[in-house]
């Protein structure tokens, strides 16, 4: 399993100065690459579903498959999505691709997540890559916010986050943020492929630069989790490489 989840995260990452191939499209909006979307509902509703249309913007023909990958999953719920069928949530990658000639354009995609009546937030990288050539590659973020407290009454377009920088790092990294003035705690948390946190600093400030120690870090993939009031609003990747 441990090996399934590298893969399914190395897709997305590695050998990124590889052209795009791909575009992931959200009601009409280009949605860039490793970008965050957000979707909320009760905790007592069946599922929160989110889809995207998935287009070719090449000059060849692809064999476009889809993947899962759980960031952050709120224990006792579960996950699944559809690529041309819909699968169990032990499934991560779709078996059959769907072919796209160039310009063409595929909405077979959907993401489905099942609260169980837990509130939270659960995580999910869902990406898109061609069969042929996996480097070539394209993903986003979703943030499955199982709340009656919804993400606009977070102020959450008053929040954003920075890349990191340097990225990639060799010894420390920063970025630039900007918290809801509601908020009342707020933290950022690097965790490695697995999950685990690695490292954890309090942001004090509602806006600034945080400047985070990675000497000590083994070179590889990360990521930086800002938490909101206990709630992941935004996670990004950091590579740390000397």
């Amino acid at each position: 399993m441990k090996n399934l989840l590298l893969s399914a995260i190395l897709v997305c990452f590695t050998m990124f100065a590889f052209a795009q191939s791909l575009e992931i499209w959200y009601e009409g909006e280009l949605v860039e690459n490793e970008s965050t979307l957000y979707m909320q509902g009760e905790p007592s509703i069946s599922e929160i579903v989110i889809e995207v249309d998935v287009k070719n913007i090449s000059s060849n023909t692809l064999n476009v498959l889809a993947k899962k990958f759980e960031v952050e999953v709120i224990p006792e719920t579960t996950n699944l999505f559809c690529w041309l069928l819909c699968f169990p949530p032990f499934v991560f990658e779709a078996p059959s691709p769907d072919t796209l000639s160039p310009g063409e354009i595929s909405s077979e995609f959907s993401g489905h997540y099942t609260p169980g009546g837990y509130a939270g937030v659960t995580v999910m990288r869902y990406t898109f890559f061609d069969q042929n050539n996996p480097n070539d590659s394209v993903c986003f973020y979703t943030n499955y916010l199982a709340s009656t407290v919804g993400v606009d009454e977070l102020d959450n377009n008053k929040l954003s986050v920075s890349n990191a920088y340097p990225n990639p790092a060799t010894s420390q990294t920063s970025f630039d943020y900007v918290l809801p003035q509601s908020a009342s705690s707020a933290s950022v948390r690097i965790h490695n492929l697995l999950g685990a946190v690695v490292r954890e600093a309090v942001l004090t400030d509602k806006s600034g630069k945080a400047t985070i120690n990675v000497s000590d870090l083994n070179d590889g993939v990360y990521f930086y989790s800002v938490i909101v009031d206990n709630q992941t609003i935004e996670t990004k990747r950091l590579i740390v490489s000397r």
